[in-house]
């Protein structure tokens, strides 16, 4: 009596269905990881710039309004961004970047997905 060789095809439609699953993931999230890193290569920018530890709150705020309109980052609030006082150091400020996004998935299900990034403004000056 031979054996059965390969798979059924139930196993074949899991397996499917996995695949499809995994894709549809993909899909939704690797969108909004790419904004992350865009917005981060912002934040690298603005505080990159060696003339801005000496800006103006007003002036970075400015700075970054201009790189998420030219970017066409509508979705991203520019109250995500703040400018705070390092912990432990005199006279240094960082630009800070929090927020979350909310991803609708399947059906009722979403994906609640919180970014942080910052750095110090004017750190590229600093060597």
């Amino acid at each position: 009596m031979r054996s059965q060789k390969g798979a059924t095809f139930l196993t074949w439609v899991a397996g499917v269905g996995l695949v499809i699953f995994m894709f549809i993931t993909g899909v939704k999230l690797v969108p909004l990881y790419m904004e992350f890193y865009a917005v981060r290569s912002l934040v690298d920018d603005v505080a990159g710039d060696s003339s801005m530890w000496r800006a103006t709150t007003q002036q970075i705020r400015r700075k970054v309004g201009n790189f998420i309109d030219i970017n066409g980052m509508y979705t991203l609030s520019r109250e995500a961004f703040s400018i705070v006082q390092v912990p432990g150091k005199d006279n240094v400020r960082a630009l800070e970047v929090s927020y979350e996004v909310r991803k609708h998935w399947v059906a009722n299900i979403d994906f609640l997905m919180t970014f942080e990034y910052s750095k110090e403004l004017g750190a590229a000056g600093d060597t």
